[in-house]
């Protein structure tokens, strides 16, 4: 006979298997066959998140808390699609998206904790400076995209 506390260790194991079955994503999640396949999967994600940096940056040089704070929060939810794109059949692709993922990663966290902590120059300008890297990277990763083939 089974007491409550089996019981329950029984539906525990029972529930964690049922959600490991309905929560398993795509297996090829990033990993695409070619770049027609990858773009397909994952060229508007990564567009997206590269207006969110121009848009981002637009808010931190005007200063506006509230807009800082929206537009990097957005970015902050746009990048995670757009880290769904990785890995990139293409090395290089592959090598450059990473960096500029990474680099708006950290400048996105920065631009939240400015837009939170507005009368806090030193961040907004940290940011910034931030952003701008993450602009430089996001481009050279979009310049290795057009040159794939």
């Amino acid at each position: 006979m089974m007491n409550n506390h089996s019981t329950r260790w029984g539906l525990a194991l029972a529930l964690v298997a049922l959600l490991g079955v309905a929560c398993g994503g795509d297996s090829d999640e990033g990993g695409a066959a070619n770049k027609a396949d990858w773009d397909k999967k994952h060229a508007g994600a990564v567009k997206v998140v590269s207006d969110d940096i121009d848009r981002s940056v637009q808010a931190l040089n005007a200063g506006q808390r509230p807009v800082v704070l929206s537009e990097c929060t957005q970015l902050k939810d746009d990048l995670v699609d757009a880290k769904k794109a990785v890995p990139v059949p293409d090395p290089t692709v592959d090598a450059a998206l990473r960096s500029a993922l990474t680099a708006t990663e950290t400048a996105m966290n920065t631009c939240v904790e400015g837009g939170r902590v507005a009368s806090d120059a030193s961040i907004v300008e940290k940011a910034q400076r931030e952003m701008k890297t993450a602009r430089d990277t996001y481009d050279a990763a979009q310049t290795a995209i057009a040159a794939w083939k």
